[in-house]
């Protein structure tokens, strides 16, 4: 079993009405897949920003088909220019479990680049099967219903270590428990710090530092939109301006600028 979050990660809101749709999975298929998504561009030139989540992103350009491409893991926040009208369709795997996709660790996708075309990654025949399921329908909600029956049957179980899996429980663990997620220590996974970040670097696509950074900062995202925690730091934070810093540096802007913005804007 993937550890997962329990909530879908949060993007930002995007203010075209109905232009962002995502749903969650049940089980079994929710503890690979976090969200499954779709964005609808009007017509114009658009910036899409992204921001961290920890997740692997196989997207799919509705308007070209067989083409889709990869976005690993990040710590800054990515903007994505489009020329509208344009749709994408979105699976968001939760950490470690891509590779049950691609057979290939996040560390060793070749490229630059966050986004990386999907075709040397993934085999032409699961390839294949997923883009026949989304081109059946336009329908976001029966795409996602044909994908849950579907996906089962293309996945299969990578080998993980279980130190590294023991380093991604407690960091989940850590959040529902409120604790200090920077006194997690190397040893208690019975691995060296060294060693963990190798692992992290190699299965993740980041270092553990990192790793624990975009975990809380999607945390903090949550908790922004619910009135009675706006003082979101306190949980994971040494104080509020060390929060402020470390969220301009995975989103680009203030938490407050962050809740007012559209997330799809115009150039």
């Amino acid at each position: 079993m993937f550890i997962s979050s329990a909530e879908i990660t949060y993007q930002g809101l995007v203010r075209q009405q109905g232009a962002y749709l995502t749903l969650r999975p049940g089980l079994p298929l929710s503890q690979w897949v976090n969200c499954f998504w779709q964005l609808r561009v009007p017509d114009g030139e658009f910036i899409y920003r992204v921001v961290p989540d920890n997740c692997v992103d196989w997207i799919f350009d509705l308007s070209a088909k067989e083409q889709s491409f990869m976005v690993r893991p990040f710590v800054s926040p990515v903007e994505f220019p489009i020329s509208g009208p344009a749709s994408y369709f979105g699976i968001r795997f939760h950490a470690l479990a891509c590779q049950g996709l691609t057979g290939v660790p996040v560390g060793e996708w070749a490229g630059k680049d966050n986004s990386i075309d999907a075709k040397p990654l993934i085999e032409p025949l699961i390839s294949g099967q997923v883009q026949e399921v989304i081109s059946l329908t336009d329908q976001f909600s029966q795409r996602c219903e044909l994908l849950l029956a579907a996906l089962p049957q293309l996945l299969h179980v990578p080998r993980v270590d279980p130190r590294l899996a023991g380093f991604v429980l407690s960091t989940c663990k850590g959040l529902n428990t409120g604790a200090d997620l920077t006194r997690l220590d190397s040893t208690d996974f019975g691995i060296s710090a060294r060693q963990l970040r190798r692992l992290s670097q190699l299965h993740l696509g980041l270092s553990p530092k990192n790793f624990l950074k975009v975990v809380r900062f999607q945390a903090a995202l949550h908790l922004l939109n619910v009135k009675e925690h706006r003082s979101v730091w306190a949980g994971h934070y040494y104080d509020q301006s060390h929060f402020i810093r470390e969220f301009k540096t995975l989103a680009g802007t203030t938490p407050v600028n962050f809740l007012n913005m559209s997330v799809l804007y115009n150039k």
